[in-house]
């Protein structure tokens, strides 16, 4: 079987570099893909194509319908091509295909969500202020958009920055991670068949040594209007500094360490249920994890058993078997970082569920410690992978403060059959969004996703997501 081989995607075309770098298989080790190793010169080559196709191209002043069906083009070619998108996704980061192909439809919605959006966009008019005045206010796009992105959700978190941006009127240069990249190079090729214009999306890949170099570049770049970026808070950070040198808008959408609290009424099975999902979904890769479960003490001891249960049912082993609910973590480092911290917690609390790190691959099964103290460095750093740090309370107040004593603000959930209770939570935990009797969804698409303290600044997706990618515009008319 002939391995496949990616290229830059650069003015409508792949481009090839002397450089290149390979991916292998997390689950098997076996070579997935070798892909083109950019370097500054590319990134830069990248963005002076957006900016031409911005500055004289006819995406920014195309008609609303055009973006329009470009946009509903690409999110039914993106479905035509699922198991495609999802094989590249199981292959490069060993994600159960089930969740690589609910990957594709999210991002797929994503599209037609934008794209209805654009047509419904308008400004707004002052009129009666002053007789003899008119007032416009305007929405504009923002200009060249560079997006840096993770590996965890490579298609979704790629397009959920991607299309808000095409529905404005933007230019984008796009720098996926080089663990998961072959998902933005697909994606590429199919927006080009959806009618994108040359140069409105560029890809630029290259692996962890060069990544940094391009990831600085494009941030740094005074070509370059708006950077959106998603990965860890250190990271952010730095994109953030390297930004400031011409003061462009900066998105960083970066760690948590979110807090599930869990009161004496809530539905305890399905509480549980949901809260093993909360911290092993994608094998507890994803930074809105519920890694924090805030227990009330009255209904500690038959939630653990609960836990237990829903814990043994997760099925570890080959992502590309629809019956596997965790595949194994991204890399070696990743696997090697995760039991470090599972090390830490033997040491600083219980250990009452999973915590076997002789299994074989790059696989850690769902590990709860108990009696964990919120000061530690368990409840306090992110893990990344699939280990929950059971916390005990006793009073509202007290879950409130122990959730908010974090660095991290980015999600929460809150059990209770009481609305008053959930409310006054939600309202008290400090954090950008939160889930009542659920966690990751309740089943409403299309909500703002961001968050408070360090887990970022900027909002994707909602109405709030296509104007991260828009400039306001005032215009006064003193009329005759």
């Amino acid at each position: 079987m002939t391995t496949p081989q990616f290229d830059l995607w650069i003015d409508g075309a792949t481009r090839a570099s002397e450089a290149r770098f390979e991916r292998h298989s997390p689950f098997d080790g076996t070579l997935v893909g070798t892909y083109a190793d950019g370097d500054a010169g590319d990134a830069e080559r990248a963005v002076a194509g957006a900016r031409r196709a911005f500055d004289t191209g006819p995406w920014p002043t195309s008609p609303a319908r055009r973006r329009h069906d470009v946009l509903v083009a690409a999110s039914r070619l993106l479905t035509a091509n699922t198991d495609a998108l999802a094989e590249r996704m199981v292959l490069e980061s060993g994600k159960p295909v089930t969740l690589a192909r609910g990957e594709v439809a999210a991002a797929a919605r994503c599209f037609d969500y934008y794209a209805g959006l654009v047509l419904s966009a308008e400004g707004s008019a002052i009129s009666e202020r002053n007789p003899g005045a008119l007032g416009l206010i305007l929405r504009e796009p923002i200009g060249v958009a560079a997006l840096i992105t993770a590996w965890n959700f490579p298609l979704l978190g790629v397009v959920c920055k991607l299309a808000p941006a095409l529905a404005a009127g933007c230019t984008v240069v796009a720098k996926p991670s080089h663990m998961c990249p072959g998902p933005t190079l697909l994606l590429a090729q199919l927006l080009a068949e959806a009618g994108m214009p040359v140069g409105v999306f560029q890809v630029v890949t290259s692996q962890q040594e060069r990544g940094a170099v391009v990831g600085q570049h494009l941030a740094a770049s005074r070509a370059v209007d708006k950077i959106a970026f998603t990965g860890s808070t250190a990271s952010g950070q730095a994109v953030m500094r390297a930004a400031a040198s011409n003061t462009k808008r900066v998105a960083l959408e970066l760690g948590g360490k979110s807090a599930n609290i869990v009161f004496p009424d809530a539905a305890i099975d399905i509480a549980a249920r949901t809260a093993i999902g909360a911290f092993t979904f994608n094998s507890g890769q994803q930074c809105s994890a519920g890694s924090r479960l805030l227990l009330h003490r009255d209904v500690h001891d038959e939630f653990l058993d609960a836990l237990a249960v829903h814990a043994a049912a997760q099925v570890l082993g080959d992502p590309l078997d629809p019956a596997t609910t965790m595949g194994p973590l991204i890399s070696r480092e990743q696997h090697e970082r995760v039991l470090s911290y599972i090390d830490v917690g033997r040491a600083e609390a219980k250990l009452v569920i999973g915590g076997d790190t002789s299994r074989g691959g790059l696989f850690v099964e769902p590990t709860v410690f108990d009696e964990v103290d919120n000061s530690s460095r368990l409840a306090q750093e992110e893990v990344f992978g699939p280990v929950l740090s059971v916390i005990p309370f006793e009073t509202e107040q007290e879950a409130i403060a122990l959730a908010n004593d974090s660095a991290y603000g980015l999600a929460g959930g809150v059990w209770t059959r009481s609305l008053d209770t959930a409310l006054r939570v939600a309202k008290g935990v400090r954090t950008g969004k939160m889930f009542v009797n659920s966690y990751n969804t309740a089943g409403i698409d299309d909500m703002p996703h961001g968050g408070y303290k360090d887990s970022g600044t900027g909002r994707e997706f909602g109405h709030v997501g296509l104007e991260e990618f828009q400039e306001l515009k005032t215009v006064q008319i003193l009329l005759g």
